[in-house]
Order: structure tokens, then C-alpha cells, then sequence
């Protein structure tokens, strides 16, 4: 999966909060963990217990949204990760990566994590 097939359900254009293409979708926004990056264990599970795809330990791609472009190369890259969701897993991804914001979808992209160095969002679809 690559970062332009969110733009089926999310508007890519801004990046400083979760804009979907559906008015159907449901939004969850909370702030940021005190102690993580972003979501703490306890915000973690009651965001993503319930899916299929964390019950399966499912990959699930995560995405910079922009491009960084790299002083000595000149080369541009966008910044992404896979991973099997679950706790661990994500609490590894927040505490080591270089991702300063990002969205987070499973491939059938029925739901959508994103979030920032102030809050985060989850949006599922009905």
C-alpha cells in the first residue's frame, strides 16, 4: 500500500487534522499520552480491541504526510512503516520512529488512526 491510496477517504491536502472525504465516518479526538508520543497503553486498547484487525495481529501502514526532502542528496522520501497491530508493536513504532505526524490504516482502510504532536483521531466507518 502507498500513502496516495488514503485519498479514497481522507483529504491528504491538510495535513494538521484528519479530514475525511465521508460525512459517515465516525471521529474519536483525544490528546496526546502524558508519557508516549502519542497514545498511551490504556487509550491504545480502547481505540483498537474491538477491530478484526488487531484481534488478528494484522499489518497495518503507517504514513509521514509529507515528503521530506534530504540537504545533501536532494532526494525526496515520505517517511513509512508496517506493522502488526498490536500493543508492542505500536509502543516500538512511537518510541523509535522518526515520524513527526502520521495516518494509520489497515490495507482495507475502513478506519483511520491519525495523529500529531497535540492530539490524536480515529475514524471508523459506518
Amino acid at each position: 500500500m502507498n500513502f496516495d491510496g488514503l485519498k479514497s477517504i481522507i483529504d491528504t491536502e491538510n495535513d494538521q487534522e484528519l479530514k475525511l472525504t465521508s460525512n459517515f465516518w465516525e471521529i474519536t479526538k483525544n490528546s496526546n499520552s502524558e508519557l508516549k508520543p502519542w497514545l498511551s497503553e490504556d487509550q491504545f486498547n480502547q481505540v483498537f480491541s474491538n477491530l478484526l484487525e488487531y484481534q488478528n495481529n494484522d499489518t497495518v501502514f503507517v504514513f509521514e504526510s509529507f515528503e521530506r526532502i534530504y540537504k545533501d542528496s536532494g532526494l525526496t522520501k515520505r517517511l513509512t512503516e508496517q506493522l502488526d497491530l498490536n500493543w508492542a508493536n505500536f509502543n516500538s513504532f512511537q518510541s523509535d520512529t522518526e515520524i513527526l505526524y502520521f495516518y494509520m490504516v489497515p490495507k482495507s482502510l475502513n478506519w483511520v488512526l491519525y495523529a500529531n504532536r497535540d492530539f490524536w483521531q480515529f475514524a471508523k466507518g459506518n
